[in-house]
Parts: C-alpha cells; sequence; structure tokens
C-alpha cells in the first residue's frame, strides 16, 4: 500500500497548526504570522539580495516543518539565517528546536531574537519574552558562579567561562555539571553540581596558592625563653657563689684574729661562715639547674628549626543550598558529600 495518502492526512493536521506558529516571509500575507513593513532595523542592515535568498531557504524551511520533517527544516532555517538575521527566522528556528527536544538552543535563539526590542512588534515581543520565560522554568537550569581570585579562569563543563573576580550565571540543561577554576601558582578548584528544570544553583570559587611555607613545632620565642631563665637561674647562681666567697673571706678573717698566738682559742665555727658553705650549695645548684634549662633550651631551637611544605588547600562545604525558582515551588535542596 502506498505511503501517499498517510503523509497527505498528516500534512493536512499539521499544516493549519503549524501556520498559526511560523512565519512565510515570502508568501501570501495571509499565511504570516505578523506582517513587516520593510522598515524595521533588520531590513536596513541586510542587503536585497541575501534577502531574497534567505526568502528562498525559509520557504524550503517551512514546507519541511510543515510536513514534520523537524530536523530539515533546522538545517535550512540555519542557512537563511547565515543569510540574513531575521528575528522571525530565528522564532522559528526556536520553534523547531524546541520540538527536538534541544532547549537549550532554543532559548539562545529567543534571546538573539529578543536583542531587537520593540522593533519586533508588542506581540511578538510578549511571545519571545513568555516562551523564554516557560523554557527557563520548566526546561532549562541556571548555574551562578562566583569567581573570587584574580586572574584565574573559570570553566563550565570544560569550556571557558569568565575570568576573574566577577559573579556570573547561566542557562544549562538538567542533570550534573562541573565548574572548575584554575590558575598557575594556585591549588585548581572543581565542583559538581546537579540541577533540575527550574532549579539554580550558587557556587563559590574560592582559591588558595600553591606554595610551600615554613611551620614548627611550637612558637619560635618558646625554646629561646627556656634558654633565657636557664640564663637567669645561673646568673642567681653567679650572685650567690660571689656572695659565698666574700662570707668565706669573713670567716677567715675572723679565725686569724682568734690564732695570733701558737695555739688557737677554742671557739664554735662563725655563722659567717655556716652562711657561706649554704650560699656555695645554692650557687652549685643554681649553676646545674641553669646549665640544663640553657641545654634543654638551645636542643628545643634546634628541634624547632622551619620545616618547609606545601601548603594544603581548603576542603570544599560539604553542603551546598541550591533554591528552586519555580514560581510553583518554593523549597530549597541541598546535596551533601561524604
Amino acid at each position: 500500500m502506498s505511503s501517499h495518502p498517510r503523509s497527505s492526512f498528516l500534512r493536512s493536521i499539521a499544516a493549519p497548526g503549524l501556520a498559526a506558529l511560523v512565519l512565510v516571509l515570502a508568501i501570501p500575507a495571509g499565511h504570516a504570522e505578523v506582517t513587516r513593513t520593510g522598515i524595521e532595523p533588520w531590513y536596513q542592515q541586510s542587503t536585497a539580495d541575501a534577502r531574497q535568498r534567505a526568502h528562498a531557504l525559509t520557504a524550503e524551511a517551512i514546507d519541511k516543518h510543515q510536513q514534520l520533517l523537524r530536523e530539515d527544516a533546522m538545517e535550512l532555517y540555519e542557512q537563511a539565517l547565515t543569510q540574513w538575521d531575521n528575528p522571525d527566522i530565528r522564532w522559528n528556528l526556536a520553534l523547531v528546536l524546541e520540538d527536538l527536544g534541544q532547549y537549550l538552543r532554543a532559548h539562545q535563539q529567543l534571546d538573539g531574537a529578543l536583542r531587537w526590542g520593540e522593533a519586533l512588534g508588542a506581540e511578538r515581543l510578549r511571545d519571545v519574552q513568555t516562551r523564554m520565560r516557560a523554557l527557563e522554568i520548566q526546561r532549562l537550569a541556571r548555574i551562578e558562579a562566583d569567581g573570587q581570585e584574580p586572574g584565574a579562569d573559570i570553566k563550565l563543563d570544560g569550556q571557558p567561562w569568565f575570568r576573574g573576580v566577577e559573579r556570573r550565571s547561566t542557562l544549562v540543561l538538567p542533570g550534573t555539571h562541573y565548574i572548575a577554576a584554575i590558575k598557575p601558582g594556585y591549588f585548581p578548584v572543581s565542583r559538581s553540581v546537579y540541577v533540575t528544570a527550574g532549579q539554580q544553583a550558587q557556587v563559590a570559587l574560592a582559591m588558595d596558592a600553591d606554595r610551600v611555607v615554613d611551620t614548627r613545632r611550637w612558637t619560635a620565642w618558646k625554646p629561646w625563653a627556656v634558654v633565657a631563665a636557664g640564663v637567669a637561674v645561673a646568673a642567681m647562681g653567679s650572685g650567690l657563689e660571689s656572695r659565698a666567697l666574700a662570707q668565706r673571706t669573713t670567716a677567715a678573717e675572723a679565725l686569724e684574729d682568734r690564732c695570733h698566738t701558737l695555739t688557737c682559742e677554742p671557739a664554735p665555727s662563725p655563722a659567717v661562715y655556716d652562711g657561706a658553705a649554704t650560699n656555695h650549695a645554692l650557687a652549685v645548684g643554681a649553676f646545674a639547674v641553669g646549665g640544663t634549662a640553657v641545654a634543654v633550651g638551645l636542643a628545643l631551637a634546634w628541634l624547632n628549626q622551619p620545616r618547609p611544605h606545601r601548603a594544603e588547600a581548603r576542603s570544599p562545604s560539604r553542603i551546598e543550598f541550591t533554591p528552586i525558582l519555580s514560581p510553583q515551588q518554593a523549597e530549597v535542596s541541598a546535596l551533601v558529600r561524604f
């Protein structure tokens, strides 16, 4: 059985519906969605030959579109745009891309049409804005990155995005995306974000310098404080020993006074001699303690020499909050890493 009757039947059903969506630029006005005067700015920025080639390609694309040959229509619309940057062709291309599930590209085409602003006409401008918003809520997600290091290259899914200290957002397809920050001399930063349609994820990209740093076991002054304490104790011992020597000299003079004849008069040891013995013992102890403290302090100072090693990158936040932007939802989702 021939497929021609079936094809004709499909065309008879599809054509009326598509006629309300697509713009025919070079066929009778009754089939066109909007009427153009020819004084719109995109007419002024093109040549007559380019417009004629774009008209022919667009008419063929619309025919393919009505036959539901969407990929063929897409290619023809794209060829037409290379001849003439016309927002109405972009509108048609966006519709085909939506049908093909290429929602991000469809949004990009609508955004390209939107740059003409009020020149589109109130109705078309409203339609473009409404369709863009619907795509953002129902089909696309948004990622916002906060670059915090001057000169760092920010990449999205391996592709260059922007550079330096800046906050930028972009639309993406729902799913898992990877944001990275790279700069020579710094630890690279990489974050993975899973977003669903209508959702926005915010990612901060703080970076740490990849450098050699010196660390010590203790604060630098502590071993030297032990050395200073040892020196102070030893100095105190020196003072005690000097006092002991003076007391011994005094005791010897007193003993000489009692022994000025051939025999010495028996008498107890002078008290000053006992004091000299005590101070000498204390001085010896102070010398021992002070010397030990100085030796320990010097050993600690040697052990406390700076040790070079690479700095470590900070750990990423374990929880990332992503607010839902859909007007039908007001919730917050959390991504927890283990």
